[in-house]
């Protein structure tokens, strides 16, 4: 498929994201991924290749020392000068061996940490200049690129040691015996030869895996975002079965890649394997015959199987990082895109600061104090330059026609933008702050928009609390401008757990504190929507005070914020009025398109009353409260992870003993057969151990894919358990736990510490167990051979690995927990970042962002490096000690027949692998188990409403609260309470009151996902407690505040609302869009309800979005119908249309409203004032 093609079908196919084209480009273009070294510094790669060479020349050294000691042995003895020749050569070469192992994991870890920070800094860069979207390219950048690991810390030292270690050898050994060295030449190209043709097909099964991989972390990412209005339509079993469905697939793609991946290992191995005998049987047959000595026979046994490691090591490390190499390439096919056109251009100089606004009056000045406006007259200072619209127009992909077109203004004063809902002005807003989707449309010039303090009718917040959100956007006083708008009590409190009426407040506060900060134009989208008249009227009185400072331009439907409007640009509809046509395409005057209202900039601000006018309901103090568990059933611990899955892992670690030891048995008798050579003279003597060396080597091959197979199926099963148990436990606390919904934390449990999780265990639980085993085989192994050294091999490797993993946990511990804390910080940072990131650059606030990213990173690579250093200095510590023990052994046995203590030496040298796997397994303990405590918080049982197993034979008639008190989970006081009212047929119940009083709280407990601490609420005279839940969410449909629109099509987000097997057909889907006030819409787009609606449904508008979501609600089949603020973002005549219908729809059914609008509600709805917010 050619990129144009690909590109073609990405926008014309729902669901194709640009990671699965662009695999599926590269596997197209090249069969073959080589390695990119472009961005390692050439002096690092030359350190390597020198590290490289001394490890290289420290195994010729420990082989040399090996050699010479045994060769003594078996011709009678050592001399002093031996001994100290072999002492000599011993240490040198375990101290240079170990040394460079050492230090190339150093510097391989400090490679990594750097590429991947500067990776991760230019992707936070384009994700916040809009540039790239998707819950994949957030995850790429958080979590993606920690696939390079693989990459820069294994393949890369492997490829240049490769190059280096086998010319070294290979020398060594010519030198030693030129037909040893003929047979390694001749075969040793066997190697690369396999590895290319296994590899090719293995790059198109990862390509595979990888589109599966991109699916599963978009669909987490769209699940955790749209988490409320799944529980609200009823919908978390049924999307939970699509992601075992989608986890499943990706296991799938996964494993087969592995087997193949494993496969290629398999083959390199029995390669190898082979070319060792061959070499072997040569050397035997010499010494049979006399013609050959004993020592360099020896040297050339050791060495040879070096030459076929380092090559075997390349294609090993290559298979298991081509999920790096693939991120490397998203990442760079990403930053190659072309940047977003953006259509402003600067027309103002950035001014001085200004200073802060007076504060709002208190309750104890006078009436005429608190409704005169402090002197912010034009008058008082030089007009500020207007803002320019020349020829402006935007049209969205998807759509035939432009939402603008042709549009001329220059704004000055106060503009509104008026329109129907739909009619463009949130689009015009994004044009002013340059925040438009990056695939929209866009021609003309804006001038004089630069610097504007921006507040969009969606806002995202990136800082962890209104305070610290406010700093970001650079409030001179933080306080006193949350305390402007009541927000004061919430300045430290979660933003997640805001209500949608103090997010809009803070989303202005921001764009206040822009204009305080020195912003000359102030961009409000919808500023007093979800509020309280109070509430609003504060927001009013921040506005106009910032008159004189700044050209304000709002969108809004409600006639009190529209009325502050000094000059009024018409879009959509309203741009040409039946009674005054006026063509869009020529500048507009004060009789054209742009109209002045009649009202003064010097009229006094409304009064700003006194006290607080909102206050967030107390929620948890965590992202997900625990409190202390019950009793061990409740403690969650990594044995009762992998508990379900206890013999999987078995079988894995069973495996791993097996492969290991008979790879220890296969040096052990090799070196044995070769000794025994030089003094035997039949070689029947010799077959069966010649029989056996040739099963050990195909049995530790076999033996090793099977283990790596089963451990990998045994992590992946755990994990996706883990995965389900943490989307069911996130579902469960989510009405709880706003904090647990966004901010990241969704994908921070079901993406990263998942995958954290699954990648440690199979490096962690199956290297420890067997590690353990073969210290144990290898001293048994000692006692029935050499039995006086049994002790000393036991202390010696006991006390190696024991003192390297200490080493490696006491340095880890600090530095992998701040690893993982640095990661998930990363994870949450990116994705607050992809969601906040046209808020930050409407307001300018992106660099601020990005700098606190940057220090995460920074702090992630600073902790990764003291982790290599741990791990690097553990390593060493065995290699030392097994190096010099090998070297050693034929001076402590000078008695003993050279044959067995050949056999013990060359033990010696075997055991490093599976004790080294043991101290790394060791060094990353820590980081496992804080992964487990991160995750350990969710998975405790949430507290939750009691049910019963009752069911309701006929469909609802009424809902009854009767003195009802909810309190949040981990709170110590009611959100709201003595709560009492009735809904039935035909007759809402209208729940009032200011913001934050508690209405969505109510809800919340009528669809059973709050307990209730005081009262009851019945359906039908039944206590909700008494009935089966599922049967009852069954029968409750919710639409929550600004609900959620899936990055999918207008029929897949209607789809939701039903069960798959009782799927409403596209004519029902026209009916309820229709009755939601959406039908002109729909017949206006080209594709129908096939349109893609964008991220977000960043294609819609505000009301439109909204609009969907109650069309959304009204295809459930519900017998009780949650509304909360349906009209929000809808202009009046609009509203009351799209009310009407929804009233003639849902006439035989119970509806509770929650609505701040007093035209939404009727005479005869039962109306229940909720008391004022709790602080």
């Amino acid at each position: 498929m050619t990129a144009p093609a690909a590109r073609e079908r990405a926008i014309r196919e729902p669901g194709i994201d640009p990671w699965a084209i662009e695999a599926e480009r590269a596997a197209a273009a090249a069969g073959f991924r080589r390695p990119d070294l472009r961005p390692v510094p050439r002096a690092q790669l030359v350190a390597l290749g020198v590290l490289a060479a001394l490890r290289a020349v420290g195994l010729v050294l420990i082989a040399d020392a090996v050699g010479r000691g045994i060769g003594g042995l078996a011709a009678g003895g050592l001399d002093a000068a031996a001994i100290r020749a072999v002492l000599v050569a011993g240490l040198a070469g375990a101290l240079l061996r170990a040394g460079a192992e050492w230090a190339t994991s150093v510097a391989a870890r400090r490679i990594a940490s750097d590429v991947k920070r500067d990776l991760r800094a230019r992707l936070w860069r384009r994700i916040a200049a809009g540039d790239v979207e998707g819950g994949g390219t957030a995850i790429l950048a958080a979590d993606g690129l920690d696939d390079l690991d693989d990459y820069y810390v294994q393949s890369l030292p492997a490829l240049i040691a490769a190059a280096v270690v086998p010319l070294i050898v290979g020398l060594r050994i010519l030198g030693a015996d030129w037909l040893s060295a003929a047979v390694v030449v001749l075969t040793v190209p066997l190697v690369p030869l396999f590895m290319i043709l296994i590899g090719r097909h293995t790059q198109q099964r990862t390509d595979a895996a990888l589109s599966a991989l991109t699916r599963l972390a978009d669909h987490l990412a769209e699940l955790a975002r749209g988490l409320p209005v799944l529980v609200g339509l009823g919908r978390v079993e049924e999307q939970t079965r699509a992601l075992d469905g989608i986890q499943g697939a990706y296991r799938a793609r996964t494993q087969e890649t592995l087997r193949w991946a494993f496969l290629s290992a398999l083959a390199l191995e029995l390669i190898a394997t082979i070319s060792v005998a061959i070499v072997a049987v040569f050397l035997g047959l010499r010494l049979l015959d006399g013609t050959m000595e004993l020592e360099p026979a020896l040297l050339a046994l050791i060495l040879a199987p070096e030459c076929y490691a380092a090559l075997r090591e390349v294609g090993t490390a290559f298979h298991a990082s081509q999920d790096g190499l693939a991120a490397l390439e998203r990442a760079k096919a990403l930053l190659a895109r072309p940047l977003a056109r953006d259509i402003r251009s600067r027309g103002r100089a950035e001014p001085a600061p200004t200073s802060a606004p007076s504060p709002l009056p208190t309750a104890g000045e006078s009436a005429d104090d608190r409704t005169r406006m402090p002197e912010s007259s034009c008058s008082r200072r030089n007009p500020l330059p207007p803002v320019r619209l020349e020829n402006v127009a935007v049209r969205y992909a998807g759509r035939d026609r432009p939402v603008i077109e042709g549009l001329n203004a220059e704004l000055s004063g106060i503009v509104s933008v008026a329109g129907p809902s739909g009619s463009g002005k949130s689009t015009l807003l994004a044009a002013l702050t340059g925040t438009l989707p990056a695939d929209a449309e866009v021609t003309g010039t804006i001038t004089g928009a630069d610097g504007a303090g921006w507040a969009p009718q969606a806002a995202r917040a990136f800082a962890a609390t209104p305070r610290a959100e406010l700093a970001l956007h650079g409030a001179p006083d933080p306080e006193a401008a949350l305390a402007e708008l009541g927000l004061a009590h919430v300045a430290e409190a979660a933003i997640p757990e805001l209500s949608p009426g103090e997010l809009r407040r803070l989303a202005v506060a921001r764009a206040l504190a822009r204009v305080d900060a020195g912003a000359q134009l102030l961009l409000l989208d919808e500023p007093t929507a979800h509020l309280d008249r109070a509430a609003a009227e504060r927001v009013r009185a921040a506005i106009l005070r910032r008159a004189a400072h700044a050209t304000v331009v709002l969108a809004s439907h409600e006639p009190e914020t529209l009325a502050l409007a000094t000059m009024t640009v018409p879009v959509g509809a309203a741009a040409a009025p039946a009674t005054a046509p006026v063509s869009m395409s020529h500048p507009t005057t004060e009789t054209g398109a742009v109209t002045r209202n009649n009202r003064d900039m010097h009229e006094a601000a409304p009064a700003a009353p006194a006290g607080p006018a909102d206050s967030a309901p107390a929620g948890p103090a965590d992202s997900a409260p625990a409190g202390p568990a019950d009793g061990p059933a409740d403690r969650v611990t990594l044995a009762s992870l992998i508990r379900p899955h206890l013999a999987a892992w078995a079988g894995a670690v069973g495996l791993g003993v097996i492969a290991t030891g008979l790879g220890l048995a296969l040096t052990a008798v090799s070196g044995w057969l070769i000794v025994r050579a030089s003094v035997e003279e039949y070689i029947m003597y010799l077959l069966v151990a010649i029989v056996g060396v040739r099963a050990f080597g195909i049995g530790r091959s076999v033996g090793r894919y099977a283990e790596r197979l089963m451990t990998h199926s045994a992590a992946f099963r755990t994990v996706d358990d883990l995965r389900l148990r943490l989307w069911r436990a996130i579902a469960a606390r989510g009405a709880g736990s706003r904090r647990l919904l966004e901010g990241g934390a969704p994908v921070d449990y079901l993406v990263t510490l998942s995958d954290d999780l699954r990648d440690q265990l199979p490096r962690v639980i199956a290297p420890l167990a067997v590690g353990v085993l073969v210290i144990l085989g290898a001293s048994v192994t000692t006692w029935f051979v050499v039995p006086h050294l049994a002790l000393l091999v036991l202390l010696v490797l006991a006390a190696a690995a024991a003192v390297a993993a200490a080493l490696a946990i006491a340095s880890e511990r600090g530095a992998g927990r701040a690893r993982v804390a640095a990661r998930s910080e990363i994870v949450r940072g990116t994705s607050a970042l992809a969601s906040a990131s046209a808020d930050l650059r409407g307001n300018g606030a992106s660099e601020a962002a990005l700098a606190e990213l940057d220090a995460a990173a920074a702090r992630l690579a600073h902790a990764e490096r003291r982790a290599a250093w741990a791990a690097g200095l553990g390593g060493a510590v065995v290699t030392a000690a097994t190096s010099i023990l090998a070297c050693t052994v034929a001076l402590l046995s000078p008695a003993s027949p050279a044959e067995q203590v050949s056999v013990i030496a060359l033990l010696a040298l075997a055991v490093l692998e599976p004790i080294a796997g043991l101290v790394t397994a060791a060094h990353r303990l820590p980081a496992l188990r804080e992964v487990v405590r991160r995750l350990a918080p969710v998975l405790r049982p949430a507290p939750s409403a009691p049910w019963g197993d009752g069911t309701l034979a006929e469909p609802v008639a009424s809902i009854a609260l009767d003195d009802v008190a909810v309190q949040y989970p981990g709170t110590s006081r009611p959100a709201v309470t003595d709560v009492s009212g009735r809904a039935a047929r035909g007759r809402w119940l209208v729940l009032d009151g200011p913001s934050g009083s508690g209405k969505s709280t109510i809800l919340s407990a009528i669809m059973g996902a709050l307990p209730v601490a005081h009262g009851e609420v019945r359906a039908d005279e039944a206590p909700l407690p008494s009935l089966d839940e599922r049967a009852w969410r069954s029968r409750v449909a919710w639409c929550p505040q600004d609900a959620y629109v899936f990055d999918s099509t207008l029929r897949g987000n209607l789809l939701l609302a039903s069960a798959h097997d009782d799927a409403p057909d596209d004519e029902a889907l026209h009916d309820a869009l229709a009755l939601a006030g959406l039908g002109a819409l729909l017949d206006a787009l080209p594709d129908g309800l096939a349109t893609r609606v964008g991220a977000g449904g960043s294609a819609l508008s505000g009301g439109e979005r909204q609009r969907l979501a109650v069309a959304r609600a009204l295809l459930a089949r519900a017998d009780v119908i949650l509304l909360d603020e349906p009209t929000a973002h809808l202009d009046a005549p609009t509203a009351a249309a799209m009310m009407a219908d929804v009233r003639g729809a849902t006439a035989d059914r119970v509806v509770v409203l929650v609505s701040h609008r007093a035209d939404d509600r009727r005479p005869d709805d039962a109306v229940v004032q909720l008391g004022s917010v709790r602080e």
